[in-house]
């Protein structure tokens, strides 16, 4: 159940998902978000390598029903992928809506960098496949 464990656990608006996990049933989704078909992404490379879920998604703890924060096109992803010191936390904090990151030490999205070896490719062909 993931963040629904601890968010809004008992919504009823949430119902059909713990009904989905308790009896192991497929959730019928309705998708957020929906980026052209000749775009690839895999949320876990972005994970994997730190990028927080609130980055891209917003404060999901926040809202009563789930919307688009970020317009998720090609200059925003190229902007982060430039640029990604800002979004990334240490992977113990990938859902963590309330994580900050330090200016310096450890944690620094510089050192986060490093340490994760997070190398963002600008080349067409890692969305375009």
């Amino acid at each position: 159940m993931g963040c629904h464990a601890q968010i809004w656990s008992n919504s009823p608006e949430l119902t059909p998902i713990r009904e989905a996990y308790f009896s192991g049933a497929p959730l019928a989704w309705n998708r957020v978000t929906r980026l052209p078909a000749f775009v690839f992404f895999d949320h876990s490379i972005h994970v994997g390598k730190g990028v927080g879920c609130v980055s891209c998604h917003g404060h999901v703890d926040r809202m009563a029903e789930v919307y688009a924060v970020e317009p998720l096109t090609m200059k925003f992803c190229l902007d982060c992928h430039r640029s990604p010191d800002a979004h990334l936390r240490p992977l113990a904090e990938i859902a963590n809506m309330d994580w900050q990151s330090p200016a310096s030490g450890p944690q620094s999205g510089a050192r986060l960098r490093q340490r994760l070896a997070v190398q963002p490719q600008t080349d067409c062909t890692t969305c375009h496949r």
